[in-house]
Order: structure tokens, then sequence, then C-alpha cells
């Protein structure tokens, strides 16, 4: 648009014309919902968010077709992704296990948020890399075009010394001379001039974002990896779904960390002051389960790993979204993410992600076949049983229901586990795993209700019925299954 003065006046005002029509306009924003903040509300619906997706690496690793990734995701049915942006990669090795890790790219297809010298091989953490949000903002912009939620991690632990290595916050990676620190410090009050640098990424990262509605920012991953404080042993873990020592284990993040992560959030709500939109802030609080004391005021979601249902309906009455942002390290069976997912959603979950290795450069359609090494689970088949879930939770007024795990007692025969949220009267969503021959009693108030059984695998009903409460009480004989199963009650009209 050069020599804008010698254009006559009416040509250059059809050009602005054109122009401002091209400007994004307002987009919905995720938010809680103002009638039940356990839940989200998005594009003007009542939303839980559910996704089996990559391994963080669809803007960090240049490689990855991330449009293909996302279409395949708002083709099942799925509505999430989780990303990792700029200070941490995995370069290198097969960390954790993982093969063909979209985190580990080839060195000259990292793509960080800062400028890197390519013949000293140094960063210079005050200048910008272009070409990074410009990836960055593409990527939002497809994931807002699928209808598609991302949550944007900004910080995660480094958990060894080999990924602290190839950092741009590590001393020996950058120019600004910063004294030399170790990788459990990065993420804490104690890391002395690279707070700076961190608090201007922070800020740029939300200014640059600040236009999209679909997304929320997550401070930390894992910060109880590096600054781990014990605060339970899990006594009923089962050595076949939990075979590690590390996942009998509930930690927390140490003050430091905890106190940093506050700082955080802190400027993330100070740079929005001013712009216009204002984004959840998640925390990641622990592995499995966990009671929140005191938090910050700033976090709308809490998210847990590998959680249990308990992780969800303890937390509750915070008022806020309580999420499961990564599974794994479980037998590779359909069933145990599966029955995972369901349980987790019905305690009252918000959110929930399968990390899905089926997802990497070259098959971001996710059909890759995970190798027995690799310590989690995905494939086409088991997106749809997620979407099945997603769809059979959405057919209910969720935003109404509450966990009620009381209204359930098996008399005959046995299941292994349930879970149930309802309103009480009205709508009733039971979830049983592992039944042989059961037959279960509710307690419901006296009426006509209309029960729907229906299979986990294909949601097809398997048969409905009339179920007639008297003194606040039905019994349901259970039809068979193999694995688990999903019953459907709702109130006559």
């Amino acid at each position: 648009m050069k020599n804008l003065s010698k254009l006559p006046f009416a040509f250059l005002l059809i050009l602005l014309i054109g122009c401002q029509s091209k400007l994004p306009v307002k987009p919905d924003v995720i938010s809680l919902h103002p009638e039940n903040s356990n839940y989200f509300l998005f594009q003007g619906k009542p939303t839980i968010l559910v996704t089996s997706g990559e391994h963080y690496g669809a803007v960090m690793n240049a490689d990855f077709d991330y449009s293909k990734y996302l279409q395949t995701l708002q083709k099942e049915g799925l509505n999430y992704t989780r990303i990792f942006l700029g200070p941490y990669s995995e370069i290198g090795d097969n960390l954790f296990g993982i093969r063909n890790n979209t985190m580990n790219p080839k060195p000259k297809s990292w793509v960080t948020p800062w400028i890197k010298n390519p013949a000293t091989g140094k960063y210079d953490l005050n200048q910008w890399n272009k070409a990074f949000f410009s990836r960055l903002k593409g990527f939002v912009a497809a994931a807002s075009e699928n209808g598609i939620v991302v949550e944007v991690t900004l910080f995660t632990s480094y958990y060894t010394n080999h990924q602290w290595k190839t950092s741009p916050f590590n001393p020996k990676n950058n120019i600004q001379q910063f004294d030399s620190i170790s990788f459990k410090q990065v993420n804490t009050i104690n890391n002395g001039r690279l707070m700076d640098v961190q608090e201007k990424y922070v800020r740029k990262v939300v200014q640059e974002l600040n236009a999209f509605g679909n997304i929320f920012f997550e401070i930390q991953n894992e910060p109880w990896s590096d600054n781990p404080n014990l605060v339970e042993k899990i006594a009923e873990t089962d050595s076949l779904t939990h075979p590690f020592a590390w996942q009998k284990l509930v930690e927390t993040a140490k003050d430091e960390s905890l106190e940093w992560q506050k700082r955080i959030a802190q400027i993330i709500a100070e740079e929005e002051i001013n712009l216009p939109i204002k984004h959840l802030i998640a925390q990641n609080i622990s592995n499995f389960r966990g009671k929140i004391e005191n938090p910050d005021p700033n976090i709308s979601i809490f998210n847990f790993h590998y959680a249990y249902p308990a992780a969800a309906s303890e937390n509750l009455g915070l008022k806020k979204a309580i999420g499961l942002d990564e599974t794994g390290f479980m037998p590779k069976v359909d069933f145990l993410y599966r029955s995972q997912a369901w349980k987790f959603m019905l305690a009252g979950g918000a959110l929930y992600n399968n990390l899905d290795y089926s997802f990497i450069v070259g098959k971001e359609g996710g059909t890759h076949v995970i190798d027995a090494g690799t310590p989690g689970w995905g494939h086409p088949e088991f997106r749809k049983q997620l979407k099945i879930m997603k769809a059979f939770i959405e057919s209910f007024d969720f935003i109404r229901m509450k966990p009620a795990n009381s209204i359930l007692q098996v008399v005959k025969g046995n299941v292994t586990e349930f879970q149930v949220l309802a309103e009480t009267g009205k709508q009733y969503d039971i979830y049983l795993d592992k039944g042989n021959l059961a037959e279960i009693k509710l307690t419901l108030p006296d009426g006509e209700y209309t029960a729907e059984w229906v299979n986990t695998l294909t949601g097809i009903s398997i048969s409905t019925g009339n179920l007639t409460a008297k003194n606040l009480s039905a019994t349901v004989v259970c039809p068979e299954f193999q694995e688990d199963i999903v019953l459907r009650i709702l109130k006559n009209k």
C-alpha cells in the first residue's frame, strides 16, 4: 500500500473498507459457564473438552502438518488439543521411551520464540523469532476454524539435564550471560535474572494470542516433577495398571515453585487488563488426585495427570473446571483408557486429553501404529470411542448434574467400578465397568422414568424400557456386558 496519497479518494475509500472487512471478528471466548462454573461455555453452548491429541509438538516442530492434524480431530468429533512452546524440547533421544516423538524435532526444524545465530548456535533472548509467532498464530487460527480449543502450555519441568542442555534458557545457549543455574531452579522464584526473560516471553505470547477466543493458558506442565512435595502414598493401586513406583505417589510442587506459578498467573492477568479478551488460566496440580487448598484466584482450570475420579469430585466445591490433561503409562488396552475417561468425566470433570502417540510427523491423521515401548495409547477406533462418550454426555443437560455415586448399590452379581452423574429426579448418567450378572438398586424420587442401556464401543442403544421408582427406590437388572456399559435414565414428563 505504498504511495496511497496518489490514489483517487474514492478508490482509497473502497480499498480501506475492503481491508477492514477482512479484520477478524471478535471470537467467542471459552469461559467458565455462568450457571455452573465446573463446566465451560464456548460458542454459546455448554461445553466439555474431550480429545486424544498429539504429544504437544505441533507448533514447535516445523515438520508437523498441523492443518491435517486439526482437521482429523474435527472430523473425529473432538474439540481440544494441547501444545508446548519454546523453552523446552525432547531433542536427541527417545526420552521416557517415546519413539517418533513430535517434541523431538530435527534440530533445524525446532522453532522457538527467539532468534538463534546459526554461526554461534546461541539464542538472543531479546530478539523475537517472527517465524515462531507466525506458526503459533497459524495453528491457533486453524484450530479455531475447526472448532478446537487450544491449551497453550507456557512452561514445563525439565526432568533431566538432557532437556536442560538444549534449552534456550540455559546460559550456555544464549548471549545474555546469566549465572549458571540448575534445571530445578528454572521455574522457581530462585531463578535469578531469568525471571525477567520469562516475564517478557509470557507477555509476548499473551499479546500475540489475545485476538483468539479458542485458547486458555496453562502455566507449567508437571511442576512437581522438578520440585516434588510428597502428599500421599496411594495404597490401592494395582500393579497391572500402575506398575511403576511413581504411580503410587501423589506429589505437588514445593513452595518456591508455587510462588513462581502464582507470579506467572499474575503476569498473564496483568497483561490482559488492557487487552480486549480475558483468557482462562490453568494450573497443573499433581498426578492422580489431591484436594486443592488455598487456590490462586487467578486460576480457573485445575489440571491433573493420570487422574482418578476423585481428582474431579473432591474439588468441585472450588466452582472451577477440573481437567485430566494427560494420560499414559497403562497397558495398551482400549478399555483402560476408555474407562478412565468415562469415570473422570462423570465425576464432574470438564476436560479430558488422552496423550495419543499415533499422531507423528508424516502421519498427522493419527494412523501410526504405536510400538510396545511408547508409554501411551491411541488410534482412530479409540478416538471414536471418546467421541461416543462426549456425545453421550452432551445429550444431557449436564450443567445441571453432579456426581452422585451414593444413589447406586450393587445388590446382585458384581460390578468392579461405577460412576454416576445426576440431576436428582430428572436425569442420570450411569457408567458401569467389569460387571457380571449384576443387579443394581438406585435411590430415585418416586415416579416413572425411561431407562436406556448404550454400548460404549458403538454408541448404539442396547435396550430401552420403563422404570418405576417407589419408596425412593428402583431396581435394575443389567444386561450382559464384557467390559463396560452406560445407562441413561430420564424422568418421564
